[in-house]
Protein backbone atom coordinates (compact mmCIF):
# COMPACT_ATOMS: atom_id res chain seq x y z
CA UNK A 1 0.00 0.00 0.00
CA UNK A 2 2.69 2.54 0.34
CA UNK A 3 4.10 2.51 -3.08
CA UNK A 4 0.73 2.97 -3.82
CA UNK A 5 -0.14 5.25 -1.64
CA UNK A 6 2.99 7.10 -3.34
CA UNK A 7 2.16 7.11 -6.91
CA UNK A 8 -1.22 8.79 -5.85
CA UNK A 9 0.80 11.48 -4.23
CA UNK A 10 3.06 12.18 -7.68
CA UNK A 11 -0.31 12.18 -9.67
CA UNK A 12 -1.81 14.05 -7.55
CA UNK A 13 0.88 16.49 -7.56
CA UNK A 14 1.40 16.80 -10.98
CA UNK A 15 -2.64 17.63 -11.13
CA UNK A 16 -2.19 20.45 -8.56
CA UNK A 17 0.40 22.04 -10.44
CA UNK A 18 -1.99 23.33 -12.91
CA UNK A 19 -4.69 24.24 -10.26
CA UNK A 20 -4.83 28.07 -8.53
CA UNK A 21 -2.48 28.81 -5.55
CA UNK A 22 -4.87 28.48 -2.75
CA UNK A 23 -5.91 25.11 -3.96
CA UNK A 24 -2.15 24.31 -5.19
CA UNK A 25 -0.08 20.86 -4.08
CA UNK A 26 0.95 22.43 -0.47
CA UNK A 27 -2.88 22.74 0.18
CA UNK A 28 -3.08 18.69 -0.33
CA UNK A 29 0.18 18.51 1.50
CA UNK A 30 -1.23 20.53 4.71
CA UNK A 31 -4.39 18.60 4.86
CA UNK A 32 -2.83 15.28 4.70
CA UNK A 33 -0.53 16.16 7.46
CA UNK A 34 -3.36 17.43 9.42
CA UNK A 35 -5.35 14.54 8.31
CA UNK A 36 -2.84 11.92 9.77
CA UNK A 37 -2.28 14.21 13.01
CA UNK A 38 -6.33 13.54 13.88
CA UNK A 39 -6.40 9.72 12.79
CA UNK A 40 -3.51 9.50 15.22
CA UNK A 41 -5.67 10.71 17.59
CA UNK A 42 -8.91 9.76 16.56
CA UNK A 43 -8.31 6.41 15.25
CA UNK A 44 -9.57 5.10 12.07
CA UNK A 45 -7.68 3.65 8.59
CA UNK A 46 -5.05 5.26 8.02
CA UNK A 47 -4.10 4.69 4.62
CA UNK A 48 -7.59 5.41 3.64
CA UNK A 49 -7.51 8.41 5.21
CA UNK A 50 -4.41 9.12 3.34
CA UNK A 51 -5.67 8.55 0.28
CA UNK A 52 -8.55 10.81 0.59
CA UNK A 53 -7.10 13.71 1.84
CA UNK A 54 -4.42 13.10 -1.08
CA UNK A 55 -7.30 13.07 -3.71
CA UNK A 56 -10.08 15.46 -2.01
CA UNK A 57 -9.49 18.56 -4.85
CA UNK A 58 -8.95 16.25 -7.63
CA UNK A 59 -12.60 16.17 -8.20
CA UNK A 60 -13.81 19.44 -7.05
CA UNK A 61 -16.45 21.35 -8.61
CA UNK A 62 -15.01 24.91 -8.33
CA UNK A 63 -12.39 23.01 -11.51
CA UNK A 64 -14.19 20.94 -13.38
CA UNK A 65 -17.70 21.34 -15.23
CA UNK A 66 -20.04 19.27 -13.06
CA UNK A 67 -20.01 17.02 -10.59
CA UNK A 68 -19.93 14.27 -12.58
CA UNK A 69 -16.88 15.25 -14.52
CA UNK A 70 -15.20 15.62 -11.03
CA UNK A 71 -16.18 11.92 -10.09
CA UNK A 72 -14.59 10.74 -13.80
CA UNK A 73 -11.21 12.71 -12.61
CA UNK A 74 -10.86 10.93 -9.36
CA UNK A 75 -11.94 7.76 -10.69
CA UNK A 76 -9.47 7.92 -13.55
CA UNK A 77 -6.49 9.22 -11.52
CA UNK A 78 -6.76 6.35 -9.00
CA UNK A 79 -7.00 3.67 -11.42
CA UNK A 80 -4.17 5.02 -13.36
CA UNK A 81 -2.10 4.52 -10.10
CA UNK A 82 -3.58 0.67 -9.93
CA UNK A 83 -5.99 1.74 -7.18
CA UNK A 84 -8.06 -1.17 -6.32
CA UNK A 85 -11.57 -1.13 -8.07
CA UNK A 86 -13.08 -0.95 -4.47
CA UNK A 87 -11.12 0.80 -2.62
CA UNK A 88 -10.78 3.50 -4.87
CA UNK A 89 -15.00 3.61 -5.03
CA UNK A 90 -14.75 4.12 -1.33
CA UNK A 91 -12.14 7.00 -1.64
CA UNK A 92 -13.87 8.65 -4.48
CA UNK A 93 -17.13 8.65 -2.62
CA UNK A 94 -15.92 9.75 0.66
CA UNK A 95 -13.35 12.63 -1.44
CA UNK A 96 -16.87 13.82 -2.93
CA UNK A 97 -17.99 14.71 0.19
CA UNK A 98 -15.81 16.55 1.88
CA UNK A 99 -15.92 20.17 0.24
CA UNK A 100 -17.85 22.83 1.85
CA UNK A 101 -21.11 23.25 -0.72
CA UNK A 102 -23.18 26.15 1.54
CA UNK A 103 -24.10 27.34 4.38
CA UNK A 104 -27.53 25.63 4.14
CA UNK A 105 -26.29 22.54 3.17
CA UNK A 106 -25.74 19.96 5.69
CA UNK A 107 -22.37 18.01 6.13
CA UNK A 108 -23.28 13.97 4.38
CA UNK A 109 -20.18 12.15 5.55
CA UNK A 110 -20.94 8.65 7.03
CA UNK A 111 -17.57 7.51 8.00
CA UNK A 112 -14.67 8.45 10.63
CA UNK A 113 -12.14 8.68 7.41
CA UNK A 114 -14.15 11.27 5.42
CA UNK A 115 -14.77 12.88 8.54
CA UNK A 116 -11.28 13.00 9.67
CA UNK A 117 -10.07 14.53 5.63
CA UNK A 118 -13.14 17.23 6.18
CA UNK A 119 -11.86 18.39 9.04
CA UNK A 120 -8.37 18.73 8.31
CA UNK A 121 -9.60 20.41 4.72
CA UNK A 122 -11.88 22.96 7.15
CA UNK A 123 -8.79 23.57 9.37
CA UNK A 124 -6.66 25.16 6.37
CA UNK A 125 -9.65 27.28 5.63
CA UNK A 126 -9.69 28.82 9.55
CA UNK A 127 -6.85 30.66 10.65
CA UNK A 128 -3.38 32.91 9.26
CA UNK A 129 -3.38 30.56 6.17
CA UNK A 130 -7.47 30.70 5.69
CA UNK A 131 -6.81 34.32 5.40
CA UNK A 132 -3.75 34.13 3.01
CA UNK A 133 -5.89 31.68 0.79
CA UNK A 134 -8.57 33.45 0.97
CA UNK A 135 -7.43 36.80 -0.74
CA UNK A 136 -4.54 34.73 -2.95
CA UNK A 137 -8.43 33.58 -4.55
CA UNK A 138 -9.79 36.86 -4.57
CA UNK A 139 -6.90 37.82 -6.45
CA UNK A 140 -6.75 35.56 -8.85
CA UNK A 141 -10.39 35.90 -9.96
CA UNK A 142 -9.70 40.09 -9.49
CA UNK A 143 -13.03 39.50 -6.65
CA UNK A 144 -12.59 42.71 -4.69
CA UNK A 145 -11.23 43.36 -1.18
CA UNK A 146 -14.57 44.43 0.78
CA UNK A 147 -17.29 46.34 -0.74
CA UNK A 148 -19.43 47.84 2.33
CA UNK A 149 -22.70 48.10 0.52
CA UNK A 150 -22.62 44.12 -0.73
CA UNK A 151 -24.98 42.02 1.76
CA UNK A 152 -23.25 38.54 2.85
CA UNK A 153 -25.07 35.83 0.94
CA UNK A 154 -25.82 32.44 2.74
CA UNK A 155 -25.71 29.93 -0.01
CA UNK A 156 -28.86 27.24 0.13
CA UNK A 157 -27.73 24.94 -2.09
CA UNK A 158 -24.66 23.59 -3.66
CA UNK A 159 -26.13 24.97 -7.18
CA UNK A 160 -26.19 28.87 -5.64
CA UNK A 161 -23.02 28.29 -3.71
CA UNK A 162 -21.04 27.01 -7.15
CA UNK A 163 -22.63 29.49 -9.42
CA UNK A 164 -21.57 32.67 -7.08
CA UNK A 165 -18.87 34.18 -9.64
CA UNK A 166 -18.60 37.35 -7.87
CA UNK A 167 -17.72 38.61 -4.39
CA UNK A 168 -15.78 40.34 -1.73
CA UNK A 169 -13.35 38.54 -0.22
CA UNK A 170 -14.42 39.58 3.48
CA UNK A 171 -17.74 38.23 2.49
CA UNK A 172 -16.46 35.18 1.91
CA UNK A 173 -15.00 34.64 5.76
CA UNK A 174 -18.80 35.37 6.55
CA UNK A 175 -20.35 32.89 4.13
CA UNK A 176 -18.29 30.36 4.89
CA UNK A 177 -15.00 30.53 6.79
CA UNK A 178 -16.67 31.50 10.36
CA UNK A 179 -19.09 29.24 9.84
CA UNK A 180 -16.35 25.95 9.95
CA UNK A 181 -15.72 25.66 12.99
CA UNK A 182 -19.24 24.72 14.50
CA UNK A 183 -19.13 22.00 11.87
CA UNK A 184 -16.24 20.83 12.53
CA UNK A 185 -16.46 16.20 13.90
CA UNK A 186 -13.67 15.53 15.61
CA UNK A 187 -12.77 16.51 19.35
CA UNK A 188 -9.22 17.25 18.28
CA UNK A 189 -9.99 19.60 15.21
CA UNK A 190 -12.34 21.30 17.39
CA UNK A 191 -9.90 22.41 19.68
CA UNK A 192 -7.73 23.42 17.03
CA UNK A 193 -10.38 25.17 15.37
CA UNK A 194 -11.01 27.44 18.23
CA UNK A 195 -7.95 28.89 18.15
CA UNK A 196 -7.73 29.23 14.67
CA UNK A 197 -11.32 31.00 14.50
CA UNK A 198 -10.27 33.40 16.83
CA UNK A 199 -7.49 34.69 14.87
CA UNK A 200 -9.70 35.37 12.48
CA UNK A 201 -11.64 36.59 14.29
CA UNK A 202 -9.47 39.57 15.48
CA UNK A 203 -8.02 39.94 11.84
CA UNK A 204 -11.55 40.88 10.47
CA UNK A 205 -12.52 43.49 13.71
CA UNK A 206 -8.52 45.31 12.74
CA UNK A 207 -9.54 44.73 9.35
CA UNK A 208 -13.34 46.90 9.71
CA UNK A 209 -11.17 49.32 12.65
CA UNK A 210 -8.48 50.34 9.77
CA UNK A 211 -11.11 50.21 6.95
CA UNK A 212 -13.49 53.03 8.90
CA UNK A 213 -10.01 54.73 9.82
CA UNK A 214 -10.76 54.17 13.56
CA UNK A 215 -6.84 52.83 13.61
Amino acid sequence: MKELIQKVEEATRSFMEKQDKAHDWYHIERVRDMALRIVEREGGDKELVELIALVHDVGDRKIHDSEEAGVDATVSLLEECGVPEDVAEKVTDLAHRVSFKGAGVPDNMPDLEGKIVQDADRLDAIGAIAIARTFTWGGHHNHPIYVPEEKVRMAQSAKDYYEKKEGSSINHFHEKLLLLKDRLHTKTAKEIGEKRHAFMEDFLEQFMNEWEGKD
